[in-house]
């Protein structure tokens, strides 16, 4: 399917959601997306809606393609075939706009050797015009970047090395940091990548609260290599080739007591 002919599919969808032009009733609207690398298929064809509000889980086993998914709904991406509209946008530069994107290593890790101040010095400077200066960050500029995301948790101490600080922290620190970009426009989706860097139970599940908190007012889109423990809040899953192009052995070599299907939940 062409690209067009896919922009033309996802326009109808969006009629016959609303029984107009617009997609005000969803917030992602995906039509025969796929993204293929020189190894070949990354993911897809996928095709799905998201809701206006809640939590979304893209799941598959490592491999299966969803940091490319992340990248491709968040803007940063362009697919290879197919169409999607997020936030009633097809245009990548608009989508890029609104949409926050957090936890991608390769393009948000914090620097390890700085300090909090520094890292939230910087973020107010790239929103400033390069002649103007730039007034170190103090504690009411970080509670008004990250007390919204933290809620009742405490807020990294400004002279805390990034180095120093828990895995959950600085994730929440680099979703404060998303949610509130240079460039000055409104965040309306938040898109986070790999949920399993977050090793401790316990901290995956203030985590959990955390998003499911903003997805009371944004979509949020979480990528999981596993099913979400049932204590999380109410989402959405859209499931991913869990093994695409990957061989698979037909002896893995579970142990004959486990029952467990990787594929549950997915």
């Amino acid at each position: 399917m062409s690209v067009e002919n896919s922009q033309e599919h996802v326009q109808e969808h969006a009629t016959a959601v609303n029984g107009t032009g617009g997609s005000a009733a969803v917030a992602v609207i995906a039509d025969a997306v796929e993204v293929v690398a020189e190894e070949g298929l990354v993911f897809g064809p996928l095709s799905f809606t998201l809701a206006p509000l809640g939590m979304t889980v893209l799941g598959g086993a490592g491999g299966s393609g969803r940091t490319a998914l992340s990248l491709v709904l968040s803007g940063r991406m362009k697919p290879s075939s197919g169409a999607v509209e997020v936030l009633g946008c097809a245009d990548r530069k608009q989508i890029w706009r609104h949409v926050a994107l957090a936890g991608v290593d390769q393009l948000d890790e914090l620097p390890r050797s700085v300090r909090v101040a520094d890292i939230l010095t910087e973020n107010k400077s790239w929103s400033q015009r390069w002649y103007r200066l730039v007034r170190r960050a103090t504690e009411d500029g970080l509670a008004d970047l990250c007390s919204d995301v933290f809620g009742t948790r405490d807020l990294p101490p400004l002279d805390a090395w990034v180095s120093d600080l828990s895995s959950l922290d600085r994730l929440l620190l680099r979703i404060c940091l998303a949610l509130r970009p240079a460039h000055g426009g409104e965040i309306r989706m938040l898109v986070m990548d790999d949920f399993e860097q977050i090793r401790e139970a316990r901290d995956r599940d203030i985590l959990l609260g955390i998003l499911g908190r903003l997805a009371e007012r944004m979509p949020v889109v979480l990528n999981s290599c596993n099913p979400l423990p049932e204590t999380a809040p109410p989402h959405q899953v859209v499931s991913l080739d869990t093994y695409g192009t990957h061989i698979r052995p037909t002896h893995d070599g579970l142990p004959a007591f486990t029952t467990s299907d990787p594929t549950d939940g997915q």
